[in-house]
């Protein structure tokens, strides 16, 4: 299913935190993007997304991570998708981040400009995706 899912794909969007083991999924999943590639005879664009990161703190682990991406060609979203209460809470109350009281959820406001520059950065992928043949994708965005 995940497959099929992946080859229909206009982006895949790789999630993946700061450690070495999810990193290390995160290849196993272009792994598969590029057996799709290869089997449906059509690029498949992706890009990791960076999840659960600390806005203030940048671990060595995570900078590893970042170059050993980077060194192998595989784009990432400069926007990553911070760890926030109001995202947790979003799973415990139900609703949006629109719909969070931030009088009883901290860092509401924080946590909707993170995602709207996430959505903004996925919006500005596909409109590159889309670009008629011959533009060229940022490199990694492509296998």
């Amino acid at each position: 299913m995940v497959a099929y899912a992946i080859s229909r794909a206009d982006l895949v969007i790789i999630p993946t935190q700061g450690s070495q083991l999810d990193s290390a999924e995160a290849g196993k999943a272009i792994r598969l993007i590029r057996q799709q590639e290869k089997a449906f005879n059509r690029k498949i664009p992706y890009a990791v997304l960076y999840t659960r990161t600390n806005p203030a703190i940048r671990p060595r682990t995570l900078k590893h991570i970042q170059e050993a991406f980077r060194k192998h060609g595989i784009f990432a979203f400069e926007t990553h998708m911070h760890e926030r209460e109001a995202c947790r809470a979003l799973f415990s109350f139900g609703g949006t981040l629109s719909t969070l009281n931030p009088a009883h959820v901290p860092n509401v406001i924080e946590a909707k400009r993170n995602a709207r520059a996430f959505a903004r950065e996925v919006v500005m992928m596909l409109r590159v995706i889309e670009e008629p043949a011959g533009e060229a994708m940022p490199e990694g965005m492509v296998a």
